[in-house]
């Protein structure tokens, strides 16, 4: 006999029918009246998949590649949650590091400047008051230079004063936890967070070592680099990497890349990872993290919608996945707590989470306590605790290229059609 809670995660899963319109509606291949050409879109309750479904076209062209369920996106900036945050979590369960450590305890070269004064606190709720974006690449940083290089830079406001979603201080952070860690953050991500999650098809696409097998040909493409003038300014960048035959191979990987690789082995990699040199398929988007050859506290990480739905599961059920403790279920309370509600403005953050309020990318009918990020091509999940849902939508919105804006409001209606479902339940 089937029981009444059975019963209603079936009528749910029918009833998901308004989210798939929602996605129906904004896939295509039109610019102009879609926001991407193609999408995947995973429902979880109560550790069950309510939905799981793969909408359009992976790749365009004149012979359209149609997307798949376990298709492998760029995650973007979803990348300082699933990666760099758990990464700093880890080491906090570990004892390694404290979030009232301050930077300079890590960077001595920032004893002297307003930054070092900061904590990993501030890094983790984008309270260190850097700018939400500067060119590395273009000024030539290498790994290694990170933290003196941020130390170079004119805050935007005093440190720890309000919210600045900021790129640089996660890049600053990832580099911290590879000083922690004694390793780069993909390996120390791979060994601590993806493998006890087993999330197999989660990983850093460095450019010093091959794309695994198992993914290739899952990878969906994202923005033609000549389509901005930062596409086009990284790929001058390694051209004129490629023209310096003397390049030492330190730069600008740093002493992290891996021994058996050459400045021309790298630079040939990277031209490989473009589809008609000029599309990225199997190298981050992100121009920074991809001068850091792929790897960076920012951006890097690629992964699929099952694999993200095992990371909004392990917090839900407190740090525990499959029977392992990956996180402590203080770690994961902290993670989730509304740590920027007495500055100024309404961007509230945990550790490197959003929580929904009014407005938010959440939607307008996330329950209090949800919480999730976004990422720049086209990425964004959600976590809410009340009702045990996760939601992942992975799209491809940068094939269209980073014009269409579309995305900002579609992923609101997503999270209202989905949300709307849930309270019923």
């Amino acid at each position: 006999m089937e029981t009444s809670k059975e019963s209603g995660a079936s009528d749910l899963k029918s009833s998901l029918s308004k989210a798939r319109k929602v996605m129906e509606k904004w896939c295509g291949t039109d610019p102009k009246k879609h926001a991407y050409p193609g999408a995947v879109v995973l429902v979880s309750k109560e550790g069950k998949v309510l939905m799981h479904e793969a909408f359009g076209f992976m790749r365009l062209g004149p012979d359209p590649v149609p997307m798949s369920a376990d298709c492998v996106f760029d995650l973007a900036s979803l990348t300082k949650v699933v990666a760099t945050t758990s990464a700093a979590l880890v080491l906090i369960d570990q004892g390694e590091i404290g979030l009232d450590d301050p930077l300079k305890y890590f960077a001595p070269c920032l004893n002297d400047h307003p930054l070092g004064h900061m904590k990993i606190l501030h890094a983790l709720t984008h309270t260190l008051g850097l700018a939400d974006w500067m060119p590395l690449f273009k000024i030539g940083v290498q790994r290694d230079d990170i933290p003196s290089f941020m130390g170079s830079v004119k805050l935007t406001w005093p440190p720890g004063t309000r919210v600045q979603y900021s790129c640089p201080g996660f890049i600053l952070l990832g580099w911290v936890i590879e000083k922690v860690c004694g390793m780069r953050l993909d390996e120390f991500t791979q060994k601590a967070v993806f493998e006890p999650l087993e999330m197999m098809d989660t990983m850093f696409l460095p450019l010093d070592r091959p794309i695994p097998e198992r993914i290739q040909g899952r990878i969906v493409p994202t923005e033609p680099r000549s389509a901005a003038l930062r596409g086009r300014e990284i790929m001058d960048a390694f051209s004129n990497l490629a023209d310096g035959a003397s390049m030492p191979a330190g730069k600008p990987g740093g002493e992290h890349l891996s021994a058996n690789w050459t400045p021309y082995d790298l630079i040939q990699e990277w031209n490989g990872r473009h589809i008609g040199e000029d599309i990225p398929c199997g190298v981050v988007h992100d121009e920074n993290a991809a001068w850091l050859w792929g790897v960076a506290g920012n951006a890097g990480l690629f992964s699929t919608a099952r694999d993200l739905a095992k990371l909004g599961e392990m917090y839900l059920n407190g740090g525990m996945y499959n029977g392992k403790q990956v996180l402590s279920s203080a770690a994961i309370r902290i993670a989730r707590q509304d740590l920027t509600g007495h500055l100024p403005g309404n961007d509230r953050r945990g550790l490197g989470w959003q929580l929904a309020v009014p407005g938010g990318p959440l939607g307008d009918l996330a329950p209090s306590g949800s919480f999730g990020h976004t990422g720049f091509t086209g990425t964004v999940m959600w976590i809410d605790p009340t009702h045990e849902v996760v939601v992942v939508l992975l799209t491809n919105r940068l094939q269209f290229t980073r014009a269409n804006q579309h995305i900002l409001r579609v992923r609101r209606l997503l999270a209202n059609a989905v949300f709307a479902e849930i309270a019923k339940a």
